[in-house]
């Protein structure tokens, strides 16, 4: 059995993360599998980087510019939109390989263009990272405008009201459903929330396409519980205060965010005590964020290395996600597996990872009050839900159970086919 997963790159965002992980922990298992993206960023000489096709030439450029200019596209949902038009990999270098199965993940950003994976000979088994697999060009429907386009199926008369010029999300729709209309793709979905949303889709409501709910692989062996005052001392974080964390502190002025970093802001900034508190953020950072909330705060920058990454969750009493949509993120299984509780909104996915007032706080959508309300329930009872995050994190995602599932999935549809 030899497997090859494609994704776009390799630890650039969410899905390339998850995706390098099953890579590794397949490979350490003893099957005969193959990476390869086309944006690669390691030194990890397993992963092989494949070349562009498309090389883009200043007549295309040109191209580019006046098709942009005629076909102007607006819309309220800031997420990131992919039509999917263009293939940057050789097709054909698949169907012609050795290969007995195709594993994608996030193959956007015209890696695969919507017509060339229905041209793919190999039985596909696709692991969806967020919902664009059944939407239109969106990769999250807009829930503030309360989208249901891809239940619906897309028209030109349910075009939300913000959507201005042509119909990018339609057009994509229409060309997936032509295109992969007798296709047979066996879909995993990380969360309940993304598998339940797939069957009521349009797209795939009544196909031939079948999805299995596996959870993203976390590394046991890095993500686990240290000692917290050992490591505070480490990263000189006072010991005697109560310590947030929070993970996408760069959209934070955007009150369209899916992050939903404005919602965080406004929960902080009714802390009375502010003296008692102090605040770490991963990753990119928007100055403003610290100048509003006016609490002692740590900002790590980005972190790459996981094991570094694995103590700055151990210095926290409290992970929050005030994310408004998420399939099942990563910043949250992480948390988990070192035993810190995490506050989120009760949205998405995050309910397969936060169990309300026993793993962590699962919070009114999209109320900050109710969001401070889980902060102080996480530290005021921290060690409780701190065994059981450990609990539910050695049976509810087990890596070794992770990977029996992918296994007998990729035999399945071997043996199918």
């Amino acid at each position: 059995m030899k497997i090859l997963i494609l994704n776009y790159s390799d630890l650039l965002g969410g899905a390339s993360i998850a995706a390098n992980r099953l890579f590794t922990a397949l490979k350490q298992f003893g099957i005969e599998i193959t990476f390869a993206v086309i944006d690669k960023n390691s030194n990890n000489k397993s992963i092989i980087k494949l070349h562009n096709k498309n090389k883009i030439n200043l007549f295309n450029k040109i191209c580019k510019k006046i098709l942009k200019h005629f076909n102007k596209f607006s819309t309220g949902n800031p997420i990131l939109h992919s039509v999917n038009n263009k293939t940057n990999i050789d097709i054909n270098y698949i169907n012609n390989s050795s290969f007995d199965l195709i594993h994608l993940h996030w193959v956007n950003n015209n890696m695969i263009s919507i017509k060339d994976i229905s041209k793919i000979k190999k039985p596909i088994v696709w692991t969806m990272h967020d919902p664009w697999v059944y939407c239109g060009a969106e990769h999250y429907p807009n829930i503030l405008e309360n989208d249901k386009r891809y239940i619906d199926g897309y028209t030109r008369k349910n075009k939300p009201k913000t959507t201005r010029g042509v119909d990018i999300c339609r057009k994509t729709w229409n060309k997936k459903k032509v295109l992969w209309k007798n296709k047979s793709f066996h879909f995993i979905s990380p969360s309940n929330y993304l598998m339940e949303s797939f069957y009521k889709s349009s797209l795939f409501s009544n196909s031939k396409c079948d999805c299995k709910v596996i959870p993203n692989i976390v590394p046991q062996n890095i993500f686990k519980p240290a000692s917290k005052n050992k490591l505070r001392e480490c990263f000189q974080i006072p010991l005697n205060k109560k310590v947030i964390g929070f993970g996408a502190a760069y959209d934070v002025n955007n009150k369209k965010s899916i992050k939903g970093g404005y919602l965080l802001i406004d929960a902080l900034k009714k802390i009375k005590e502010k003296s008692d508190y102090y605040l770490i953020l991963f990753g990119n950072t928007n100055d403003s964020f610290l100048n509003d909330i006016d609490i002692d705060s740590f900002s790590s920058g980005v972190i790459s290395n996981p094991n570094i990454l694995s103590c700055i969750y151990n210095t926290l009493d409290v992970f929050v996600c005030p994310s408004l949509l998420e399939n099942l993120p990563n910043v949250c299984l992480e948390s988990l597996f070192c035993g810190i509780p995490v506050a989120a909104f009760n949205t998405g996915g995050i309910p397969d990872i936060v169990e309300h007032k026993k793993t962590g706080y699962l919070a009114e959508c999209f109320n900050s009050d109710d969001l401070l309300n889980g902060v102080n329930f996480c530290i005021d009872n921290n060690a409780f839900l701190s065994e059981n995050s450990l609990k539910k994190a050695q049976t509810d995602f087990n890596n070794d159970k992770i990977i029996k599932q992918h296994v007998e999935l990729y035999e399945s549809v071997l043996n199918a086919s």
